[in-house]
């Protein structure tokens, strides 16, 4: 009985710090210096990504900047493109998929996204 009930804490306890993390989890906002920072890292990923010559993939898992703000600097960043990738934005799981044909870049605030990353991908960057 002890240990049954010791489970449901745990569990109610991780339900509970999952929700209070999601509600009041604040991100930095993006300014003139740190935007500039962050088109950078963008420019990496994806060179890192078309360099693979096919098949290319990465994964941003981002702590501190909301995806939704991150967003506009990738549709900044693909505007500047010669041939532009595909954007796509799921709200709910917090994710941009920027990609085109078999090169993708993820990025999310999501940690199990994150967590779940194949073992396959061509870089991870946690920020």
């Amino acid at each position: 009985m002890k240990i049954k009930l010791l489970i449901i804490f745990c569990e109610l306890k991780s339900t509970i710090t999952k929700i209070l993390k999601e509600t009041f989890m604040s991100y930095c906002s993006i300014n003139n210096e740190n935007k500039q920072h962050l088109l950078k890292l963008i420019d990496w990923l994806f060179n890192e990504v078309i360099s693979s010559g096919g098949d290319g993939d990465a994964l941003w898992y981002s702590k501190y900047f909301d995806v939704k703000d991150i967003l506009n600097l990738i549709k900044e960043y693909n505007e500047k493109l010669e041939h532009k990738w595909r954007i796509d934005f799921d709200e709910t799981r917090k994710l941009i998929s920027w990609w085109d044909d078999q090169e993708s870049v993820l990025i999310t605030n999501n940690e199990e996204i994150y967590k779940s990353a194949p073992s396959w991908s061509q870089c991870i960057v946690v920020n």
